[in-house]
């Protein structure tokens, strides 16, 4: 009887050590919720007024024409504007007695910038001399070699495949107004006839 006692004490005792292992510990546990991740945005839009785009169809040396280009950065992030420019040859009809073909650097060279502007202030001392010839053209502008290549952003359109800076710090809702006059240079001669070119801007927007 008691052996058997014993064996039931026994018996009862693991018992109870493996009931013990059923109970846990003091808890408590908080949900944060809510937690919200959303990417910024850069969106550059473009307006054109006064004349934009500038246009000067039937040119004779003398005409002159001006238009403003207004650009917004409507996203949200603040950025770094830069600006480049390209033209390429539009040609017409040359005359049978003036077939002289001038070629789009000869006619750029003759489109004299007479006004310039950046948000009202002048401007047309920041376009530097290239052409070698008196007075700011539109070839000086396009051909600016004080551009640089922006390795982690699309490849340049420009002519010499490079960007200029224009604002370092664009913020949210700012805007820009360039305000460009062009005239057609008196000290063109009868080989212009029916040259032309297109002028084409281009406008980046990139973050910080």
């Amino acid at each position: 009887m008691k052996r058997i006692l014993i064996s039931v004490m026994a018996l009862v005792l693991v018992i109870g050590l493996v009931g013990a292992g059923a109970f846990a510990y003091f808890s408590d546990t908080e949900t944060s919720t809510g937690n919200s991740f959303t990417a910024g945005t850069l969106d550059l839009t473009l307006a054109e007024s006064a004349g934009a785009p500038i246009t000067l169809g039937n040119m004779k040396p003398g005409d002159s024409a001006s238009g403003t280009i207004t650009v917004t950065n409507i996203g949200s992030l603040t950025g770094k504007l830069y600006a480049t420019a390209n033209y390429v040859e539009t040609d017409g009809t040359q005359p049978a007695e003036f077939p002289a073909n001038m070629s789009d650097d000869d006619v750029a060279k003759m489109l004299l910038i007479t006004a310039f502007t950046a948000d009202g202030v002048d401007m047309l001392a920041a376009i530097p001399e290239v052409d070698g010839n008196t007075g700011k053209s539109v070839y000086d502008m396009v051909n600016d070699v004080s551009g640089v290549v922006l390795s982690d952003y699309p490849v340049s359109p420009g002519k010499l495949a490079t960007w200029y800076s224009y604002d370092t710090n664009m913020a949210k809702d700012a805007s820009h107004a360039y305000a460009l006059t062009v005239k057609f240079d008196t000290a063109a001669g009868n080989d212009y006839q029916a040259d032309g070119i297109t002028l084409t801007l281009y406008f980046l927007l990139t973050q910080q």
